[in-house]
């Protein structure tokens, strides 16, 4: 290993612990998040079935924290894309650094919020599930697959992870694609709407293609490969914006 090689990532590591302490506020920001979307969730629950014969009427009412992953997913995208504004690199001027070694403690900080997030998210599920078991009438309760067990936790916690390391791969690759050129701010909505307008079939095929995955491995294997090539393409494009400056 050359001694290159061993500054660039002691630069690195000395810019992700920096970020790690200077970020602390988008972290909070994610709590309140989670907070919001635990409370949104539990007035009126996500949707309601009714049957009748005539003489009963039986109501079903069925709740979920899964707006706490979404609000959680929102929040790690608009992270991914303010890391790429200038007011966000500027946080590494203080440093002996360099464009990419930016970039990497950039990626290290989104994939520590990912972890971070992904755990939280998952637990705040089992607080919505408290609340409800102490708040609500237990009569009325279906206590099928009511409590979580060890494993179903910790599988939800790794594949919320995955899709929070998407998300946010995504968001930076469109965050420096935005700082490349601000007529990327324009058209990337309007491709996004295009695209979902007219290959509605493609579309579905690639939501699919990782959201219809039921092996974990593989669905692990698509999730890393596609996160490493969109952060890879956006510090390659962080680069040449360097080379031009």
């Amino acid at each position: 290993m050359s001694s290159k090689e061993v500054n660039l990532l002691a630069f690195s590591l000395q810019q992700f612990f920096y970020k790690l302490k200077a970020y602390t506020g988008l972290i909070n920001r994610l709590i309140i998040t989670q907070l919001l979307a635990l409370l949104f969730s539990l007035p009126g629950g996500i949707g309601m079935i009714s049957s009748s014969n005539g003489e009963i009427t039986v109501s079903v009412r069925h709740y979920s924290a899964s707006m706490v992953i979404v609000f959680s997913l929102f929040w790690i995208a608009t992270v991914a894309i303010l890391l790429t504004t200038k007011q966000y690199k500027k946080m590494d001027m203080p440093l002996v650094a360099n464009r990419l070694s930016g970039n990497l403690s950039d990626v290290g900080f989104l994939l520590t919020a990912c972890v971070f997030a992904g755990v939280t998210s998952s637990l705040v599920g089992v607080l919505f599930r408290v609340i409800m078991y102490f708040t609500f009438d237990r009569s009325m309760i279906v206590f099928n697959e009511f409590f979580l067990t060890p494993s179903d936790l910790i599988l939800s916690m790794v594949v919320t992870i995955l899709y929070m390391a998407l998300i946010s791969a995504l968001g930076y690759f469109m965050g420096m694609l935005s700082q490349v050129s601000m007529a990327f701010v324009i058209t990337i909505p309007v491709v996004i709407f295009g695209v979902l307008r007219v290959y509605t079939e493609f579309v579905q095929s690639v939501i699919k293609f990782y959201v219809g995955e039921v092996s974990l491995p593989l669905f692990a294997f698509k999730i890393l490969i596609t996160s490493i090539v969109l952060f890879g393409i956006s510090i390659v494009l962080s680069d040449r914006m360097e080379v031009r400056q």
